[in-house]
């Protein structure tokens, strides 16, 4: 049982790791980084708190790395909403398979999280979907294909968890 407890902290640690590194290969003018892929790969893979977890400390990563553009208190609510978005690809994942929890990660990191957040206060206002949800859901298809590509190949070489 600690064997097994051990071994899903230095998987969670490891794929931090690769969140903080993605963080900054920025892949558009704002916070917008590689760092999701880790947190696609940890949903997918070990499940929705393991996707709740890499997903909301990924984002917050990348929001210090980038010097949180659109304030501390907007990029918390950020990282609250990766969360909830690393969750639903871990339990679409468990439900229904890799490629339909992928696509559910895009839509809701790509459209509605972009949508709920753009309704807090922000300096962009409402604008902010307008402004963000094409360069957001092109950033978050590149990191869900990433994190498909890293699973599929993952299981095939026998490390399906």
């Amino acid at each position: 049982m600690l064997l097994a407890r051990t071994s899903t902290l230095a998987k969670l640690g490891f794929l931090l790791a690769l969140s903080l590194l993605g963080s900054y290969i920025k892949l558009g003018p704002t916070s917008i980084t590689f760092d999701a892929m880790s947190g696609f790969v940890a949903a997918l893979l070990m499940g929705p708190a393991a996707g709740a977890l890499i997903c909301g400390l990924g984002h917050a990563a990348a929001a210090a790395v980038t010097g949180f553009p659109l304030t501390l208190p907007f990029h918390a609510a950020t990282a609250a909403a990766m969360a909830g978005v690393g969750a639903l690809g871990g339990l679409t994942a468990r439900r229904f398979g890799a490629l339909p929890a992928a696509a559910a990660l895009v839509a809701a990191n790509g459209l509605l999280a972009p949508a709920l957040l753009s309704l807090l206060p922000n300096p962009l206002g409402v604008g902010l979907f307008a402004a963000l949800w094409l360069p957001l859901t092109a950033a978050t298809g590149a990191n869900a294909a990433a994190a498909l590509v890293v699973v599929l190949g993952l299981r095939r070489a026998g490390f399906g968890s």
